[in-house]
């Protein structure tokens, strides 16, 4: 296996109907046990389920490289999950965003976190003031909150200036104590202040959600 500097991950929102969530869950926690124990490309592999809405699932992937997803593709696991698909278990579409991390690959464990999976789509004209905010961001959190596990982002493989990301944060309250330490930051004040300008092209889409 090669480690590369820049992984292919994918953010996953799942809505399942409430009568299909226990097949679901063996399917999917089947899909991951396999994926991180019989595929090296694979670094990543996190289920959670939305805090406020039941049956609304999230997942994040990373694997070294597309090509390291494509061999994931070809499993036989993820042949059953393909095949639960073509069921119609879903409540509502899924849906899955692509993107190239910014960060160096590494593998990392499956662990019970408060997460957040993160859409913004931002301004062209004010695309490297954003992405100065956000590296200042993701060093103040990595760096100076004991609490914060995983602070990912990258640019969706299909559409400039559309980031992605997934955060991951510890300590009481399943972990909300860790997300709270962060919005308290200074560093977070500073994206704060940046978000207030209206750099977007859409509503942020934030999705809270609680590893299982």
């Amino acid at each position: 296996m090669t480690m590369n500097a820049s992984p292919f991950a994918m953010n996953i929102k799942v809505p399942i109907k409430p009568e299909r969530r226990e097949e679901f869950l063996r399917i999917i926690q089947n899909d991951q046990k396999q994926t991180l124990e019989t595929e090296p490309e694979a670094l990543q592999f996190v289920i959670g389920e939305d805090i406020d809405e039941p049956n609304t699932f999230y997942l994040h992937e990373q694997y070294t490289s597309k090509d390291g997803f494509a061999e994931h593709e070809k499993t036989a696991h993820f042949a059953d999950l393909v095949k639960f698909v073509g069921t119609e278990p879903f409540s509502s579409p899924p849906v899955i965003e692509k993107y190239d991390g910014t960060h160096e690959a590494e593998k990392i464990p499956v662990r019970s976190a408060f997460c957040l999976n993160v859409e913004l789509c931002i301004k062209p004209e004010v695309r490297e003031e954003f992405l100065k905010v956000i590296q200042n961001n993701q060093k103040g959190s990595t760096e100076t909150e004991p609490l914060c596990y995983q602070y990912h982002w990258g640019e969706s493989t299909a559409t400039p200036n559309t980031f992605y990301f997934h955060e991951q944060y510890g300590g009481s309250k399943d972990g909300e104590e860790g997300f709270e330490a962060h919005a308290n930051a200074p560093h977070f004040a500073a994206w704060e202040d940046f978000a207030s300008t209206n750099p977007f092209t859409k509503d942020p889409v934030v999705s809270k959600f609680k590893t299982i």
